[in-house]
């Protein structure tokens, strides 16, 4: 019998342990309109997992250019090319968008070219913006706010319709959510790479009257040339520390200008922490600075996980050398080493015993040390060659760099997880989720984790995706989050998902 192989292994997974009643009890919560991928009245069938992987395991990844809306080559009205962000080439799932450096591609060493290093500096927003930002406010502080601003004539009138009907998923409630949407006055914060611009478009179809703040020679500045928005506002990002004042005051210029704000809200990641401030800054609805925090970073978001009784895989911080004896004994083998904060993908490792794990810790810091926050963003050193050099004390490669400055660099060993990996994305409303579906994700390269590729709708079988659904639906409560889009990470391992 032909042994199956490791794509199609991945895809078909195994049966659920988990007790029925957990994912009956979620189900009576869904529906197929809103959770395509439970559609619980069709037959479960695996049947064509073989076809599937069979066709996808001919086709080469190499070359192949990232899928979806690529940044174009914006030309600003005084001849000079925008300001925009590339695609990182290692993670064509996502679309993660990355601050081009002289050190990339061809077309990230010529957009750098013709900014130029100062022009940069000013355009984009990334990792060195996150350590500058205010703390949250205080219960009291939020709801003194909350209570002193005025309703927008649109949020006014979202009050006075009963959210039954608002909410309902019939054509009368699509027209009463687009008749109330109609004229709202919506900030964004930066726009996000130029493939982006169909969002937009679409909000104009809508009726929004959108406002953009974003650096100073951005492509979207365009959109307003093009009447596709109400107004763009150029921002200097160089100055991490001012950046929070100077877009608070933008944005109460837009509110004097335009009158009451209906929101402020971005679709670009690294705006998240920033907008959650603004947001409660200005008395507008919005995720809290805690859960947006938490989100941020691993260890902390694991904890709220295991607080709240959901699976959680073990894990400890690594903050100097000697924590690595005690976390392999609490963690165990095989282990993942990464940092606690995303660190543009650096130093993600899996380790199958103690010397794997001495090795990769060396590696690792040593990288995070000589990372440089190039134009704002957090950047991979160039490697040594692995000699005596890295036995070297870790305190001489941190003059190397500067990002521990901006970033928290320390790191953390988790339980490495079993079983295919899947993407969740996720829509919810008032603390809700109205919205979900699952991509299956195809083996990544190990041990540093590199993607190959991805397909949806899911494969697994319906109960799987129901206990992946509830997860990760319940991943993001626990940490505080009442609203927005979710990208959510899962594996369904062979204890159930994680």
């Amino acid at each position: 019998m032909k042994k199956a192989s490791a794509l199609t292994a991945a895809l078909s997974g195994k049966r659920s342990d988990a007790p029925s009643s957990v994912v009956d009890d979620f189900a009576k919560h869904t529906d197929s309109f809103s959770f395509p991928c439970l559609d619980r009245n069709g037959k479960e069938s695996t049947s064509g997992v073989d076809d599937v992987t069979h066709e996808l395991e001919k086709a080469s990844l190499k070359g192949q250019t990232i899928a979806g809306s690529a940044p174009t080559a914006v030309i600003l009205s005084n001849g000079s090319v925008a300001a925009d962000y590339e695609l990182n080439p290692y993670r064509r799932r996502g679309g993660e968008e990355r601050v081009p450096t002289p050190q990339a591609s061809v077309d990230d060493r010529l957009r750098w070219t013709s900014l130029g290093s100062a022009s940069l500096q000013s355009n984009f927003m990334a990792d060195a913006l996150i350590g500058s930002l205010p703390q949250g406010l205080s219960i009291n502080e939020r709801e003194k706010i909350f209570a002193n601003t005025p309703l927008s004539p649109t949020l006014s009138m979202l009050s006075s319709m009963p959210s039954d009907k608002v909410g309902s998923r019939t054509l009368e409630g699509r027209r009463l959510r687009r008749h109330v949407l109609k004229g709202a006055v919506i900030i964004f914060i930066t726009a996000g790479y130029s493939g982006k611009r169909f969002i937009f478009e679409k909000a104009k179809e809508l009726g929004v009257r959108s406002v953009i703040i974003d650096g100073p020679d951005s492509w979207c500045q365009t959109l307003q040339d093009d009447k596709m928005i109400e107004k763009f506002i150029g921002i200097d990002f160089s100055d991490a520390e001012s950046v929070f004042d100077k877009c608070l005051a933008a944005c109460k210029k837009v509110q004097k200008d335009l009158g009451e704000l209906d929101g402020v809200c971005t679709f670009c990641e690294m705006a998240v922490p920033l907008v959650s401030r603004i947001a409660e800054s200005l008395g507008l609805s919005g995720n809290s600075p805690a859960a947006v925090d938490a989100a941020r970073d691993k260890h902390s978001t694991r904890a709220k996980m295991a607080a709240a009784g959901l699976p959680t895989p073990r894990n400890m911080l690594v903050q100097q050398p000697s924590d690595l004896k005690p976390a392999a004994e609490m963690v165990k083998f095989p282990a993942v080493i990464k940092p606690i904060y995303g660190a543009a993908s650096i130093g993600v490792v899996r380790v199958n015993d103690m010397p794997q794990l001495e090795q990769a810790y060396k590696r690792v810091t040593r990288e995070l040390a000589k990372a440089h926050i190039v134009a704002g963003a957090l950047q991979q050193g160039e490697e040594d060659d692995e000699d005596s050099a890295a036995d070297q004390a870790i305190e001489a490669t941190v003059s190397q760099g500067n990002a521990d400055s901006w970033i928290k660099l320390t790191l953390m060993l988790e339980e490495y997880l079993d079983g295919p990996e899947v993407d969740v994305d996720l829509v919810l409303s008032e603390g809700q989720a109205v919205y979900g579906a699952i991509t299956d994700n195809w083996p990544t390269v190990e041990p540093y984790f590199n993607e190959t590729g991805s397909n949806c709708p899911s494969i697994l079988p319906t109960k799987q995706q129901q206990e992946l659904m509830q997860m990760a639906v319940q991943s993001t409560q626990c940490l505080g989050f009442k609203q927005g889009v979710f990208h959510v990470e899962l594996k369904y391992t062979s204890r159930g998902p994680a």
